[in-house]
C-alpha cells in the first residue's frame, strides 16, 4: 500500500505545474512594453528552440498554441515569412490534436487538471489563425498564398455559421473581408465580391462600401447579397490610382488567470449551464454531501482578465492627411463573450475535480485505516491524497495571449509615386514610405503597438 501511494504521489506532482498562464506571462509583459525581440526569446526558450523556424523535437499539449504565440510575435516584427511557417504547422497540429481520442488527458481532466489535456481552441481562435495568416501573406503582396488561407478560412467559418450568435458571426466579418482582398489584389473579381459579400452579412467592416461599389464599377462584379449596399451612382474609378490597405493592431488580448469560487455558488452556475455541459444531479448531491462534511470548499477554475484602462484610439494618417479608419475585429470583446459561454462548463468540470479528490480521501482513508488497524494513519494517508490532487488542481489558463485587443483597418485610393504613411496608437507612432505602381497594391500590417 505505501509503495502504490508513492507512486500515486509522484505521479500526481509530476501531472502538476504552474499553468500556462505563468509560462505566457514573460512573453505577454515583453509584447505589452514594446520588446517583441525578448517575447521571441521568451516563447523559444518554452519551445526549448533557439532558431525561430525551428520546431521542438518532441510535440507537447502546448506546443501548437506556442506557435501560435510565436507567429503572432514574428509578425509584429515584420518577418511575415517566419510567421507563416509557425502559423501553418499550429493549424495542422491542433486540427490533428482536435481528432485524438486523449484517454490519459481526459484521465487528467476529470482526476487532476483540465490543462493536461490536449489544447483545443475556442471558436474565435480557429478563425483567427487563417485571419492573421493572411495578414502575413498580404503584407507579403503574395495574393496566391492569401487566397489559399482564404480556403482555409472559409472551411474553419463553416464550423460557427449554424451557430445561433451574433457575437459569433461577426467574428467572420475581417476573415472574410481579407479573403476578398486576396482575390480582389489576384484578379479575380467575381470570387472576391462573394467573399465581401460574406463580410458583409458578418456585421461587415469600417468603410467597406466604397470599396465594394468601386469594384462593381470597374469589374461588374455582383452578389444578390449586396443589391443594398450597392444601391446608388456608381463611383468614377481611376485605373491608374493604387489601392493602399494598412491593418494595425492595437492593445492586449485578454488572458486567462487561476481564480477562487466559494462552493455555493459554483454549484449554481455549474448547475444551470447547458445541457450537455452542466453537473448531473447524482454529482450535484455528492458535492453537496462532501460541501456539508467541509471537505469542499472552494473551486478553482480559469477566470478571464481583460487588460485594464480604456483601449488604445488608432489614427492613421496619409501624406499628413488622417483617413478613417475603424475597429474590424475587437477581440478582446469576442474572448470576453466566448468565455462566458462556457464559464459553466469550465467550473462544472472543476467540481467534478474537486468530487474526485473529496472521493479519493474517503477511499484512501477506509484503505489506510483497515491495512494498518489504525484510523489516524488513514486519516493522514486520505490527507496526503487530498492534499497532492489538490495541488495538481492547476486550472487550464491556456489562450492565445499574443493577440491584439482589437484589429483596425483603413483603406485609401493614391496616385502613383511615393507616398508616407503614419500610425499612431497607444502613444507611439510608426512611418512607412511606400512606392506605388499604376494600378498597383500596398497592403500594410502594423503590429508591434501593444
Amino acid at each position: 500500500m505505501r509503495h502504490h501511494a508513492a507512486l500515486l504521489a509522484v505521479f500526481i506532482l509530476c501531472t502538476g505545474c504552474s499553468g500556462y498562464m505563468t509560462a505566457s506571462q514573460a512573453f505577454r509583459r515583453s509584447m505589452s512594453s514594446g520588446d517583441p525581440n525578448g517575447a521571441l526569446a521568451r516563447v523559444n526558450e518554452a519551445l526549448k528552440v533557439t532558431d525561430e523556424l525551428a520546431l521542438p523535437e518532441e510535440i507537447e499539449a502546448d506546443t501548437p498554441l506556442l506557435l501560435l504565440e510565436r507567429g503572432t510575435i514574428l509578425q509584429s516584427l515584420g518577418r511575415y515569412e517566419a510567421s507563416t511557417k509557425s502559423f501553418q504547422f499550429a493549424d495542422k497540429s491542433l486540427d490533428v490534436l482536435d481528432l485524438t481520442s486523449d484517454k490519459l488527458g481526459s484521465i487528467s481532466k476529470y482526476m487532476f487538471s483540465d490543462d493536461g489535456t490536449v489544447y483545443k481552441s475556442p471558436p474565435y481562435e480557429k478563425l483567427l489563425i487563417n485571419t492573421v495568416n493572411m495578414l502575413n501573406y498580404l503584407a507579403l503582396g503574395d495574393a496566391s498564398g492569401a487566397q489559399v488561407e482564404a480556403r482555409r478560412f472559409t472551411v474553419n467559418r463553416k464550423y460557427l455559421e449554424d451557430r445561433e450568435d451574433e457575437e459569433a458571426r461577426s467574428m467572420m466579418a475581417m476573415g472574410s473581408y481579407l479573403s476578398g482582398v486576396a482575390f480582389e489584389m489576384g484578379g479575380e473579381p467575381d470570387e472576391a465580391m462573394q467573399h465581401y459579400a460574406d463580410a458583409y452579412q458578418a456585421g461587415g467592416v469600417p468603410h467597406m462600401k466604397d470599396a465594394l461599389m468601386r469594384l462593381a464599377a470597374y469589374s461588374g462584379a455582383a452578389d444578390a447579397r449586396l443589391d443594398e449596399a450597392l444601391a446608388g451612382e456608381a463611383p468614377t474609378v481611376d485605373q491608374k490610382e493604387a489601392e493602399v490597405i494598412i491593418v494595425v493592431q492595437a492593445g492586449m488580448a485578454p488572458y486567462r488567470f487561476p481564480e477562487r469560487m466559494p462552493i455555493g455558488p459554483a454549484l449554481v452556475i455549474a448547475s444551470n449551464n447547458r445541457r450537455d455541459h452542466r453537473l448531473t444531479p447524482k454529482q450535484r448531491q455528492k458535492a453537496g454531501r462532501f460541501a456539508a462534511k467541509g471537505s469542499l470548499k472552494w473551486v478553482n477554475y480559469p477566470s478571464l482578465r481583460r487588460n485594464k484602462g480604456p483601449k488604445p484610439t488608432v489614427q492613421v494618417r496619409l501624406d499628413k492627411d488622417l483617413i478613417s479608419s475603424g475597429v474590424a475585429l475587437d477581440v478582446d470583446n469576442a474572448a470576453h463573450h466566448e468565455f462566458e459561454r462556457i464559464k459553466g462548463t469550465l467550473i462544472a468540470a472543476s467540481i467534478t475535480r474537486l468530487i474526485t479528490r473529496a472521493v479519493a480521501g474517503s477511499i484512501g482513508e477506509s484503505v489506510g485505516a483497515r491495512a494498518t488497524g489504525s484510523r489516524e494513519v488513514g486519516f493522514l494517508l486520505s490527507l496526503l491524497l487530498e492534499g497532492a490532487m489538490t495541488a495538481a488542481d492547476t486550472p487550464d489558463t491556456r489562450s492565445w495571449v499574443t493577440l491584439p485587443a482589437q484589429f483596425h483597418i483603413a483603406r485609401a485610393r493614391v496616385p502613383a509615386g511615393a507616398h508616407t504613411v503614419e500610425v499612431f496608437s497607444g502613444g507611439r507612432t510608426r512611418q512607412q514610405v511606400i512606392k506605388v505602381q499604376p494600378g498597383g497594391w500596398v497592403f500594410l500590417n502594423f503590429s508591434d503597438l501593444r
